[in-house]
């Protein structure tokens, strides 16, 4: 690698597809993953960190120029996340993340929000229907934290296992807006909007991925 300090914006560029190669093929967050690719490529140069829209810029780039599959692959994802949001209707299921935003990989989990009066109520579903889980403390007082984070595998026949990650809310923190929205100006309304419900899933599957609609 060159030992001359790139320009600053070329730099920002240099580490935002960096770290989006971390996220698709490492399975990263999007903090771990740019922080690796800044001290690879950066040396310390903490101006030239790039924000998570280039990084997911670089990322949607990636994807189609190195994993041909990917839709096909984004539209099981989201008809796997649509059958939990089915399964746990009762809790006001919606899909965030990046199978919602388009920008899932191979280590991406099934995100949902759930919103119940009490935490214990999912955990009582999930035991009643014999569904390995665990549980954590969610983010306690801060504004739109979950109160509890459960994770556990989603195990179809024939199919390879997923991660879903189940954010516990309370009733009302239904009316908090989704702190992230992708800005990317090629996406599906309901891609764009952050947060999606049941219905707003199944559009998306109509629209975008007909073949597994359902």
């Amino acid at each position: 690698m060159s030992t001359t300090p790139l320009p600053r914006d070329d730099l920002k560029t240099e580490v935002a597809a960096t770290a989006a190669r971390l996220i698709a093929e490492e399975g990263a967050d999007y903090a771990t993953a740019k922080r690796k690719a800044w001290e690879f490529l950066a040396g310390g140069a903490r101006a030239a960190l790039p924000d998570n829209a280039q990084v997911e810029a670089e990322l949607r780039r990636y994807l189609v120029a190195f994993v041909p599959d990917h839709r096909q692959r984004l539209g099981e994802l989201r008809a796997r996340a649509l059958r939990w949001m089915r399964r746990l209707a009762q809790f006001e299921p919606h899909l965030v993340g990046a199978v919602l935003n388009g920008t899932a990989g191979e280590h991406s989990d099934l995100h949902l929000h759930l919103f119940a009066d009490s935490a214990k109520d999912v955990e009582m579903l999930l035991l009643d229907a014999g569904i390995d889980f665990e549980a954590e403390e969610g983010g306690g007082g801060n504004a739109g934290a979950a109160e509890e984070t459960i994770h556990l595998l989603d195990r179809p026949r024939g199919g390879d296992p997923v991660g879903v990650v189940l954010d516990i809310h309370t009733r009302d923190a239904i009316r908090v807006a989704p702190r992230y929205r992708s800005a990317h100006p090629d996406l599906h309304p309901v891609e764009a909007s952050g947060r999606a419900g049941i219905a707003q899933v199944e559009r998306l599957l109509r629209d975008c991925h007909p073949e597994v609609a359902a």
